[in-house]
Order: structure tokens, then C-alpha cells, then sequence
């Protein structure tokens, strides 16, 4: 179980074609998680964000791209450990003819610092569930902590998708999602999950229903999601 609070700003510009976001937070962190020692942690904590869209229709787009990058970090001696985080996130749509479409993410993420300890649990990694790793529970991948999932200090995420629209408003879809969390580089390992699932056009952005088998857990899954996520 985690508690945590937080209170902070965030600004950010109008231009959503090269977006920019700066924010500060304070966060106060409580972790107990089940079979091992309880934890608390502060930060303030403060990031910067520069997004870049080109793409034909910002809602729901059929070509184009997208990048994002995140650099904040812990301020010294206002949080229980100082450290770095960064965040770099990339998405493409590519046409294959006026009612196809493949769909590609990427994702990546580091905590810049020597051990997850004293960070809160909102600014570490994990990662699984409707938007991330399809096949897996929310929030289910990441570092085993007696007998809990916590987060970790490195995080990668890729997906690849192709839709099918049948008609103006709904397709179909066949999707890989591959990606964890995790505090060691070197003990990496991709969680695989690929399903199929049925796509409607919403003045939301796409409305997703996805049936996913994660290959680690051997479950079938069900997701859904609504629009995009940067």
C-alpha cells in the first residue's frame, strides 16, 4: 500500500504544435508494502517539458509524429534525496493506404540516481495496463519488493499496431506491446504482450477495446482506453 500527498503548480504554453510545460511539486510519500519494511520519502520537485506534434489531426491522427522529453529532478536538501529523472517519449502514424494505418510508441525513462531509496513512489517506474504494456495488469510490471510491486529507476515501453478502419467511425486492430520497469539495467527483462481489438472514432480521439495475452503471466486480458497519451 502507498500514501502519498502532494501540492505544486504547472505552466504551460498554448501552442500545442511545440508545446513547453515547466512545474514544481512537493511530494510526501508513504510505502508499506507487503513483506518488507515500511518506507517515507520527500521531494521537491521540479521538471521541465518540451513536446513536438506534426501530425494531421491532433486528436486522432492517421500520419504524422510526435516527440516528447521531460528533464526535472529532486532539489538537495528540501528532499530526502536529491537526484535526476528524465523522460523521452516518441510516437508515429504512417498511412499504408486510405483505410490503413500503422501505428508505432516508444517510450524510455531514468531515474539519475544510485539507489530508488528516499525517492517518492510517484517519480519512480512501473508500468503495464490499458496504455502501456497491453496483456498485464495496471502498474503490475516493475520491482518486487517482498511481496509487492514498487516502482523502479529505469523504464522502457514499445508498441506497434496496425488498424484496419472498416468504415467511418470504427476498425479493426492487431497490436505487440513489449516493455517493464526496473533498478538494475542489467536485469532488463521485456514483458511481451499482443492481442487484437476494435477502434471507434470519438470527438475524444479513438476509443480503444483490446483483448491482450501477456506472454509472461499466460492471461488474456481486457483493456480499454480513450485518446491519446501525450
Amino acid at each position: 500500500m502507498t500514501k502519498t500527498a502532494s501540492v505544486g503548480t504547472r505552466w504551460n504554453t498554448l501552442d500545442v504544435q511545440r508545446e513547453r510545460a515547466y512545474s514544481a511539486f512537493f511530494y510526501l510519500d508513504d510505502q508499506y508494502p507487503d513483506g518488507a519494511p515500511s518506507s517515507r520519502s520527500n521531494a521537491l520537485y521540479v521538471e521541465a517539458e518540451h513536446y513536438l506534434r506534426d501530425v494531421d489531426v491532433l486528436l486522432a491522427p492517421t500520419r504524422g509524429w510526435m516527440g516528447g522529453l521531460q528533464v526535472g529532478g529532486g532539489i538537495p536538501g528540501v528532499s530526502t534525496r536529491g537526484f535526476g529523472r528524465v523522460i523521452g517519449r516518441f510516437a508515429a502514424w504512417v498511412p499504408i493506404d486510405p483505410s490503413t494505418q500503422l501505428a508505432f510508441r516508444a517510450d524510455a525513462g531514468a531515474v539519475l540516481s544510485s539507489t530508488r531509496d528516499g525517492i517518492p513512489s510517484p517519480l519512480l517506474f512501473r508500468t503495464g495496463g490499458d496504455t502501456t504494456v497491453r496483456g498485464y495488469a495496471f502498474d503490475s510490471l516493475g520491482v518486487k519488493l517482498g511481496n509487492a510491486i514498487v516502482g523502479g529507476r529505469y523504464y522502457a515501453v514499445a508498441s506497434a499496431e496496425a488498424i484496419r478502419w472498416i468504415g467511418e467511425a470504427w476498425g479493426l486492430a492487431t497490436f505487440i506491446d513489449a516493455g517493464n520497469a526496473t533498478d538494475e539495467v542489467s536485469n532488463f527483462h521485456l514483458a511481451v504482450g499482443y492481442g487484437v481489438g476494435a477502434r471507434f472514432r470519438t470527438p475524444l480521439g479513438p476509443f480503444r477495446i483490446d483483448l491482450a495475452y501477456g506472454r509472461d503471466t499466460h492471461k488474456v486480458r481486457l483493456h480499454f482506453s480513450v485518446g491519446l497519451s501525450f
